[in-house]
């Protein structure tokens, strides 16, 4: 049986992600679904990463300022249910925002 793939855009390099950042969006990658959104929890994301989940949150909060991931926190009887992530598209014309470090 084949192993799934996913591809990586070029363009994503043009981000200058630091490893961890850049490993998370790579999981992402692997889990998203048609619509280009997935929904893996903190603790799905540490194991597969081998980070802890507080540079879950970190490395999050980090593609989204990049414009790389549009969070949706979704709520359900009255507390936070999970978070879904949809990976926003990379424009060829339009330079990564300069984000500070």
């Amino acid at each position: 049986m084949k192993e799934p793939f996913v591809m990586l855009s070029k363009k994503t390099f043009d981000y200058h992600l630091p490893p961890i950042p850049f490993a998370v969006y790579c999981y992402l990658l692997c889990c998203r679904n048609k619509q280009k959104g997935c929904y893996p929890s903190r603790r799905t994301i540490s194991k597969a990463c081998g980070i802890s989940d507080s540079s879950v949150g970190r490395a999050i909060r980090e593609l989204e300022n990049a414009g790389l991931v549009r969070v949706t926190h979704n709520f359900g009887d009255g507390r936070q249910r999970n978070n879904s992530y949809e990976l926003l598209s990379l424009e060829a014309d339009t330079p990564p925002p300069v984000t500070e470090r």
